[in-house]
């Protein structure tokens, strides 16, 4: 086992996307660089994520586009339920933060493929930042 591995995580991240590839490589990716990793399926399973759990994740990262609820309506609900827990939306299109006018939880939207490495510090840089604002 690396030392890597053996960190407690600082952070725990919640993927929702309904890609099952995204997921598994996202988990396996964010685990190594030091965070816990919560998947859903779906916006429906990671409102049955939370609802169990509210502290469960520190930061949501959920695809735009899925079906029965895409990313912007899991964020307004999100938003609703949980106000101070931010959302990064993930978008294999050109995006930019105007996509999400009115939802002042979502602190980011990212561009996919993923760039692992630097979506990692952008999310600790930001979770280092806000620690202790969700409390």
């Amino acid at each position: 086992m690396d030392a890597v591995t053996l960190q407690t995580p600082d952070f725990a991240l919640l993927i929702v996307d309904d890609e099952p590839l995204m997921t598994e490589l996202f988990e396996k990716l964010m685990f190594k660089r030091g965070f816990a990793v919560l998947s859903a399926a779906s916006g429906e399973e990671a409102l049955q994520i939370l609802e169990a759990d509210a502290k469960a994740a520190d930061l949501v990262i959920t695809d735009m586009t899925m079906p029965q609820m895409d990313g912007l309506a899991l964020a307004a609900e999100l938003l609703r339920r949980y106000p101070k827990l931010p959302v990064m939306l993930a978008t294999g299109h050109d995006a930019d933060m105007s996509i999400a006018a009115g939802l002042p939880n979502v602190v980011s939207v990212v561009r996919k493929p993923y760039q692992h490495r630097a979506l990692a510090e952008t999310i600790r840089s930001f979770l280092n930042a806000n620690q202790g604002a969700a409390d």
